[in-house]
Formats: C-alpha cells, sequence, structure tokens
C-alpha cells in the first residue's frame, strides 16, 4: 500500500506555483486516477481499493494545499516530515476503514492458526475484521496521531498498523472477544 509516495508524486508534478492553494478537483482526478490503475495488493478488494482511492482523493481537497505536497517531497526532514505526517493523519487515516477491514479479514482467514481455534474461520474473522473496521471509522485520526507519536517515521498507513503495539494489541482483544 504504497499509495503514499505515489500521491505526492503524481501531485508534485501538477504543482507549479510556490504559493498555498487547495488541491484541486483535477489534481485530486489526476491522483485518483493513478491511485485506481495501480495493482493492488491481494489482501485488497477492487472495492476497498477504489474506496481509498476516491476518499484519499476528497480528504487532499479538503486538507491540502499544493504547498504540502511540495513539502512532502523536500529533502530538509524537518519540512517533510511534517507534511507527510498532516497527510496521514487527514487525508489517510480517515480512509483506512475498508482497507484495514480487507487486510485482516484475509490475514486471520490465511492463519493456520485460526483454523485451531475456531470451528469456522471466516465468521471469526469477518467479526474481528468488522470490530478493527468500525473502530478505525471512528478513532482513525486519533489512532494514527497516537502511532506518529510513538513513531514519528511511519510512512505506509497500514503498515502503520500492523507495526504499532497499540493497535495489534487492540486487534488481539477484538478476536478473542469474537471467539466468546
Amino acid at each position: 500500500m504504497r499509495i503514499l509516495f505515489i500521491l505526492s508524486m503524481v501531485l508534485i508534478a501538477n504543482v507549479t506555483s510556490a504559493n498555498a492553494a487547495a488541491v484541486s478537483k483535477d489534481m485530486a482526478q489526476s491522483y485518483y486516477n493513478t491511485c485506481a490503475s495501480k495493482e493492488r495488493p491481494a489482501n485488497l478488494t477492487k472495492e476497498s481499493q477504489d474506496y481509498l482511492c476516491s476518499c484519499t482523493a476528497a480528504k487532499m481537497m479538503d486538507h491540502m494545499t499544493t504547498e504540502d505536497i511540495q513539502d512532502m517531497n523536500n529533502s530538509d526532514l524537518t519540512i517533510a516530515r511534517p507534511a507527510v505526517n498532516h497527510m496521514l493523519t487527514k487525508v489517510y487515516a480517515p480512509c483506512m476503514e475498508y482497507p484495514a477491514r480487507d487486510h485482516y479479514y484475509s490475514t486471520c482467514v490465511q492463519n493456520p492458526q485460526t483454523a485451531k481455534v475456531s470451528k469456522n474461520p471466516t465468521k471469526l474473522c469477518g467479526c474481528m475484521a468488522d470490530k478493527i473496521a468500525k473502530h478505525l471509522g471512528q478513532n482513525s485520526e486519533e489512532i494514527f496521531t497516537g502511532i506518529l507519536r510513538r513513531n514519528p517515521n511511519v510512512s505506509d498507513p497500514m503498515s502503520a498498523l500492523e507495526a504499532d503495539p497499540e493497535f495489534q494489541n487492540y486487534t488481539k482483544k477484538q478476536i478473542m472477544g469474537c471467539l466468546f
């Protein structure tokens, strides 16, 4: 899910002004087209990829400027990192609900341990994935703000969720809650 870097590369080509201006509808559409045409990860449905691409395109128009996009590509990390973190919390985080549901469901179903603890792995994994998705849908900005506080150098939103001990503890509690 390296869409983060696609975003910055596609948009930086369209940003010519040094003045901060809102991300235009054309820029967002260009991002969406590139995002939606990328090969999707095996654990992401076409519908979730489309949702992620359209949601992030819309959030870019609401929360980013052309200056933010330029800053993301700055070689000075004191400029680039805040812009990347802003994009993670304001653009990607609110759009992670469905991709995360797909990811955690797929990971759970494919785990051989799941069949050992449940006679119905698809039901168990669906329950867990639904709870994770709902939690992200309601708390994504706070979750990603916490992740960035613990690890300020993350760039890929799904990898950030997977690598964060607090979020992984949350996911383990959800699967246990679905067992009983």
